[in-house]
């Protein structure tokens, strides 16, 4: 029992969408690597729908190694603090580094951050929860987060992909400059059933799981089709949702 939950763990089961975006992503890190100009993309999307699988995949890809004894970090990840503020935007960055927390105030940490981005080879950063600067209580103006996101850009020479929800977008409605060094958002939308090649592939996730406990000698008792529309109505057509689901199930068989 226990064997078949882990397999359900490690399940990644992308959204239809994900090849396109991952793809598209991908060239752009490729061409900060090769050393082309600097530049900035955006991906908006529901939470549960996959961004954060896109973020790993990314990393894994990109992974830390060392060069002659020194660390390289060419792709690094970097979750955003909430509540955001001057402060702990390099700080987040600083720990994803591997930095202790450091003193000091928004200027000198952002320095100190400059000069370990540069140590590390670091070329790209991606940015999850991005959408926490525009959140209420952010005591960071969006038009002020938009312009540490430019000096990175500019200063720093760094490519940065932000992820977060749709709200994300009024980081970019408050700040032109940064608006006109991004190319155009993408969007990570969730499986929809009123198109019949989409559902198909919500179907095809669906049994993907069902196929695995079906192995273990665990059946849902219920025709596949019907399975995958009740899967569709609990989770939205956010295959994030039934991922998470069954997980829960996986974990409550191993418990019987």
């Amino acid at each position: 029992m226990f064997g078949v939950r882990r397999v359900i763990e490690s399940c990644e089961i992308p959204h239809a969408e994900f090849a396109n975006h991952y793809q598209a992503l991908k060239r752009r890190i490729d061409d900060a690597l090769a050393g082309h100009p600097a530049a900035s993309e955006w991906v908006i999307g529901p939470s549960r729908v996959g961004k954060s699988m896109l973020i790993n995949n990314l990393a894994r890809d990109y992974p830390e190694l060392k060069v002659d004894g020194v660390r390289r970090i060419p792709v690094l990840v970097v979750p955003i603090p909430s509540p955001v503020s001057p402060k702990e935007m390099p700080k987040s960055v600083l720990a994803a580094l591997g930095m202790p927390t450091v003193r000091g105030n928004s200027g000198d940490l952002f320095a100190k951050m400059e000069k370990l981005l540069r140590l590390a080879g670091t070329k790209v950063i991606l940015f999850e929860e991005a959408s926490h600067i525009v959140e209420v209580g952010a005591k960071m103006p969006p038009r002020a987060a938009g312009d540490w996101f430019k000096q990175l850009i500019d200063r720093v020479g760094l490519t940065v992909i932000l992820f977060g929800v749709p709200h994300l977008e009024k980081l970019y409605q408050s700040n032109e400059q940064l608006r006109k060094r991004s190319q155009a958002r993408r969007e990570f939308r969730p499986y929809d059933c009123m198109d019949p090649a989409q559902y198909k592939s919500f179907g095809a996730c669906v049994k993907t799981y069902a196929d695995e406990f079906e192995k273990a000698g665990l059946q849902f008792g219920l025709p596949i089709p019907q399975l995958v529309k009740h899967c569709y109505l609990l989770s939205g057509g956010l295959v994030g949702v039934v991922s998470a689901f069954m997980n829960r199930l996986a974990y409550d068989l191993a418990g019987c």
